[in-house]
């Protein structure tokens, strides 16, 4: 894989055979190479005239919170079935807003369901 110079075009020499393992390998590489290049994945899920761009969606992705004693930041690790699982490392200002975005969507009239609970490690 090779980034051009003015970091808008990869190129890219794939024609084998891959297991998951190495494809999920593949995958991650080619994220890393997108991190690099021009122009930048929108800021929302939504292009510069409002309309949808594609993304992958999945119901009841598994979950898995890290939160370190030591440190203020939680790392939320989500499981997709097509990218594996991907690590979001959230300051606290963020934990906080998505408490409290969660906590406000919550029906205080609605009964209360079996959680389903994310796997917490430390």
């Amino acid at each position: 894989m090779q980034l051009s110079d003015d970091r808008t075009q990869a190129t890219l020499a794939i024609n084998k055979t891959l297991s998951a393992t190495e494809l999920e390998s593949l995958i991650r590489e080619l994220a890393t190479l997108r991190s690099q290049m021009t122009p930048e994945v929108t800021p929302a899920p939504k292009d510069s005239e409002g309309a949808g761009v594609p993304v992958m969606t999945q119901d009841k992705p598994t979950l898995a919170i890290q939160y370190p004693l030591e440190d203020a930041h939680v790392t939320v690790y989500l499981r997709s079935l097509g990218l594996g699982w991907t690590a979001w490392r959230l300051h606290p200002d963020t934990q906080r807003a998505l408490g409290e975005f969660f906590l406000s969507r919550l029906h205080k009239g609605a009964p209360a369901k079996a959680p389903v609970r994310p796997v917490p490690f430390r």
